[in-house]
């Protein structure tokens, strides 16, 4: 049996989380009883990598069904410098496999605090579940190589659910709104296998100059910045050559004066707030620099570099879908490139510097 690579997950995706939109009561429940009991008036939200960009996507729609604010913090500066804790806070550790050590440090000083913390994992028997006070599954199934994409996607629903789940409990929202924001969402899933094929086609379209794509910058806003940061990090994992992630304002204080002829820029674009200023940097960067791309619709322009594909564009899940071309542009990129994924950069590292408290393996 051949070892599963990052586009069989990719292809996974769709099957796999739409169980958690169709679940969620039973997943998140518990958590979502613990928020509408307890009076919470902070979510910290705790992980490393892949886990971490999937908090920082997941903060907007977390704080507009809970409204509470909800805090994004890597794993190593939250367990080793952050002071300002308080009795109200809730502590969320997010690890997909269970067994980042910087996440089993938070877990354990939450609890010398006396804190309430929850895991969300995918796998329930790991180090981290046997150390936290509750736990909520990332119901996908196993992923066993490093670059993570079902597992992201994933671990972002999951996220939503549980605020979804907690604003219901809450009271915040109605039986109606509950019902639509979980059928919108499932539209969204269900729309990935065209976005995975329009993504290759618009890929091959520019393989030509796309293979050649050594320094580039991806661009987001609102909850994208969360996907453009993902992206780069994909692209960082398998391509491993120099990829940004930027937020398009701060992309402007600064970063845009190193974007030479040779450096591409891949600006993540649905519509809504934001869009008219990205899509103008977008307009005025194409017609500068000809590895400027786009994935979202850009109005008035007509060009084989923006892949306007039929994205649903929602304005709370949209992140559920453009996180996807990202995902295979890092795939199709590498494969291209002729990259061995199984040849590591500076392999001593891992053993001087262990990131993994019981490194999961294949059966």
């Amino acid at each position: 049996m051949s070892k599963h690579t990052m586009i069989d997950y990719i292809y996974e995706t769709k099957p796999a989380v739409i169980g958690i939109i169709n679940n969620s009561s039973s997943l998140c429940g518990e958590f979502a009883q613990q928020v509408a009991h307890k009076g919470y008036k902070r979510i910290i939200l705790v992980a490393s990598g892949t886990s971490y960009n999937a908090c920082v996507t997941a903060k907007y729609f977390m704080e507009k069904m809970i409204a509470i604010p909800v805090t994004p913090m890597t794993a190593y500066s939250f367990a080793h410098y952050e002071n300002i804790l308080g009795k109200d806070d809730l502590i969320v550790a997010v690890t997909q496999e269970g067994e980042s050590t910087n996440t089993i440090d938070c877990l354990n000083k939450a609890n010398e605090l006396g804190l309430d913390n929850y895991v969300v994992t995918e796998y329930l028997d790991n180090t981290c579940t046997q150390i936290a006070k509750g736990k909520v599954t990332i119901d996908c199934g196993r992923e066993f190589v490093g670059p993570k994409t079902k597992g992201y996607t994933a671990t972002v629903l999951t996220l939503y659910m549980m605020a979804l789940e907690s604003a219901k409990q809450l009271g915040t929202i109605s039986q109606e709104e509950y019902v639509d924001y979980k059928e919108r969402a499932a539209t969204t899933i269900n729309n990935l296998d065209v976005i995975i094929e329009q993504t290759k086609d618009w890929f091959e379209a520019n393989k030509e100059d796309l293979v050649n794509c050594e320094r580039c910058y991806m661009l987001g806003y609102g909850a994208n910045v969360g996907t453009a940061i993902e992206g780069a990090l994909k692209s960082l994992e398998t391509v491993r050559y120099t990829f940004f992630g930027f937020e398009v304002e701060e992309f402007l204080h600064g970063p845009l004066a190193s974007v030479k002829p040779d450096v591409y820029t891949i600006l993540i674009a649905p519509k809504g707030y934001g869009y008219d200023r990205a899509t103008a940097l977008y307009k005025i960067l194409n017609s500068q620099n000809e590895h400027s791309y786009a994935i979202g619709a850009q109005e008035t322009v007509d060009s084989k570099h923006v892949l306007a594909g039929d994205f649903m564009n929602d304005p709370d899940f949209s992140t559920l879908e453009y996180c996807v071309p990202l995902q295979l542009f890092a795939y199709l990129l590498y494969t291209a490139k002729g990259i061995d994924l199984e040849v590591r950069n500076y392999p001593r590292t891992r053993d001087a510097l262990p990131t993994k408290a019981n490194p999961v393996k294949p059966s």
